[in-house]
């Protein structure tokens, strides 16, 4: 039996725990956002700001740390860089190990958190700790995140993943002859003509797309590879991209310095996924002369198509299966274009920590749904609203179908719960050329979060009930000012030299 005096120190010792816990996210935090220049850190604040607004919050306008925080950064890296993090991949997602090929993929276990990110363990263990102590307290101690949290972690997670570059860059310059040291040493190459660095990038960018393994010794071998490049009808693009990049960080003539090479590449990193978009573009728009209907393509027209400069459609069924990606009705199986689109197999610059990966459009759509909406459940008129609003002509489904296939999602309170596995699927109606149509465990990832959302909410209401009775009305308290409004309701006047009489 827990003591009287017990049951008080627990409680007295209930904020403490909740402060310590919170007090080293923040200091873990200012250490991994030394490098992280303000402006940066804004322009993720506002990426998440729509999405943080969409999720149950309690009093303090704090989210539950363990499910959400993943959610929102899945989501973030995905539409905005294209980006499948190692460790932050969907629920039952199929894992593609750095060097292996989707043939050797497996499918990725149950969500964690995001302390489970590889190269926060390895780069940032200290954060990890940190995340992993907020995500795992009980609910009752957990003070939860603030949106500065949840954008202050991203970008953190961000700049990690962004000076995985910097090796590659230092390898460049040795495979140009510029660096003659051991690229692990802490020597940094010396300052070099604009050209030289011209053929640093270029050989970057090089090293980047191929991927895992990467022969980062062989000069000869990369100079050769460099000239098969440059014959390509890529190069002049890839070329621009490059050059687009140093302009930016070049202010004066002369010779360019490491720090601003490592400004170009950051740049590079941070915007190659917009850049290698145009390949699922046209990817997509190949798949859409196929497409049956509801954005599925016959499995035997998919392996039928004729080979392209960029890609091939020789996935296996086995792997389309397995990836979620195929569907069988009546008879036929056909190949989910959203899905495919989004899965590993189209994945490129392969390393330890991510892979850059087609955009996810669904990701951005369900952004301007949360901009317009901007609560965590709405009506079906509001929501029909939106989809007027963002709807193109792409989409099979009669505006009638989705509304009744809504309406069968509205909840006791007369909303539809946005961040739900049934509106996820009914994105994937709605739009199924960008929304892929979740899997099992996606929906069992998406019903956890609402739980831990719910027990969250329930907690935060409890607290609330507890403290109410602590609230005393003004016409029992024994210290009213004597300009109060309630002293006058109880009938009193004030005489012209300014005292109070009672009438």
């Amino acid at each position: 039996m827990v003591s009287m005096a017990s049951a008080q120190l627990m409680r007295r010792d209930k904020p403490k725990r909740e402060g310590t816990v919170h007090h080293m996210l923040q200091a873990a935090l200012r250490q991994g956002l030394v490098k992280v220049s303000a402006d940066r850190l804004l322009h993720v604040e506002e990426s998440l700001r729509a999405s943080y607004e969409a999720f149950p919050k309690d009093a303090r306008g704090n989210v539950p740390p363990h499910q959400v925080l993943p959610a929102l950064a899945r989501a973030y890296f995905s539409k905005e860089h294209g980006w499948l993090v190692r460790g932050l991949e969907s629920p039952g997602a199929p894992v593609i190990a750095p060097g292996e090929s989707h043939q050797d993929a497996r499918p990725s276990v149950t969500a964690s958190g995001l302390y489970e990110v590889q190269i926060l363990k390895d780069k940032a263990p200290e954060l990890a700790t940190a995340l992993k102590d907020a995500a795992l307290s009980p609910v009752a101690v957990s003070a939860g995140l603030s949106l500065g949290d949840i954008s202050r972690t991203v970008a953190a997670l961000e700049q990690l993943l962004l000076e995985e570059s910097l090796p590659l860059l230092r390898s460049s310059y040795f495979l140009n002859g510029l660096d003659h040291l051991d690229p692990a040493t802490e020597h940094l190459p010396p300052p070099v003509a604009e050209s030289q660095v011209h053929e640093v990038l270029l050989s970057y960018l090089l090293l980047f797309r191929h991927g895992l393994p990467r022969n980062l010794t062989d000069s000869e071998s990369h100079q050769r590879l460099k000239q098969r490049a440059k014959k390509t009808a890529d190069w002049p693009l890839l070329s621009q991209f490059e050059v687009q990049a140093l302009n930016e960080v070049i202010h004066e003539t002369g010779k360019i310095s490491w720090a601003q090479a490592r400004e170009a590449v950051e740049i590079i990193a941070t915007r190659y996924g917009h850049w290698q978009q145009s390949e699922c573009e046209d990817m997509k728009s190949t798949l859409m002369k196929m497409d049956t209907g509801g954005g599925r393509v016959k499995l035997q027209d998919f392996h039928g198509s004729p080979k392209h400069p960029h890609y091939q459609f020789t996935e296996k069924e086995d792997y389309l299966t397995k990836a979620g990606m195929l569907v069988e009705e009546d008879g036929e199986k056909y190949v989910l274009i959203a899905n495919y689109l989004l899965g590993p197999s189209n994945c490129i610059a392969s390393s330890e920590y991510f892979a850059v990966c087609c955009l996810n459009q669904c990701e951005t759509l369900v952004s301007q749904f949360e901009m317009i909406l901007q609560a965590p459940a709405a009506p079906v008129a509001q929501i029909m609203d939106a989809v007027a609003r963002l709807r193109d002509n792409s989409t099979t489904s009669s505006t009638s179908e989705l509304q009744e296939n809504l309406q069968m999602l509205v909840d006791d309170t007369g909303a539809v719960v946005l961040h739900s596995p049934g509106f996820h699927k009914w994105l994937h109606k709605a739009f199924p050329l960008e929304c892929p149509r979740p899997t099992a465990q996606e929906d069992a990832a998406e019903e956890a979060e609402l739980a831990e959302a719910r027990e969250w909410l329930e907690m935060d209401e409890a607290a609330r009930r507890k403290w109410q009775p602590l609230v005393v009305h003004p016409s029992e308290c024994t210290r009213i000012p004597e300009w109060h409004a309630e002293k006058a309701e109880q009938g009193f006047h004030e005489e012209p030299e300014g005292m109070l009489t009672e009438v």
